[in-house]
Parts: structure tokens; C-alpha cells; sequence
């Protein structure tokens, strides 16, 4: 669901995304949202975690090996 916003952009890196937005056919919130999206990516990532156990695949899954530690 798209939230409606307010926000105060200086005016050269506004022109900046006009002339980007005309160019790729892509409306101002887009290349926003885009922008942010990426920005969020490199900065805050969702997650480097990998779940991992120490058991090994017999054949069968087993509840206890999974999440005994």
C-alpha cells in the first residue's frame, strides 16, 4: 500500500530528477522510491543471516537436530 508524504527537496536535485524521470519514462515518485529503496539496501540491509544447524540429511527430517543447541 503507497503512503501519501510531504518532503522539502533542494530544487538542483530536483531538476536533477526531472530530467532522469523524462529520460527513463518514470514519474518523480518513482525515481524517488527507487532511490531510497537502493539507499536503504546499501545501508541497511534486510539481513546476512543464514539459518544453518549442525545435523546432516540422513533421509529424514528430524525436529531435534534442527533446533537442538
Amino acid at each position: 500500500m503507497k503512503s501519501h508524504i510531504s518532503a522539502t527537496i533542494d530544487q538542483d536535485i530536483l531538476a536533477r530528477v526531472d530530467r532522469y524521470r523524462r529520460g527513463v519514462k518514470r514519474s518523480r515518485s518513482q525515481v524517488i522510491e527507487i532511490a531510497i529503496e537502493k539507499l536503504l539496501r546499501e545501508e541497511q540491509p534486510e539481513s546476512t543471516t543464514v539459518v544453518t544447524s549442525t545435523g546432516q540429511f540422513t533421509g529424514e527430517f528430524s525436529r531435534n537436530d534442527t533446533y537442538e543447541r
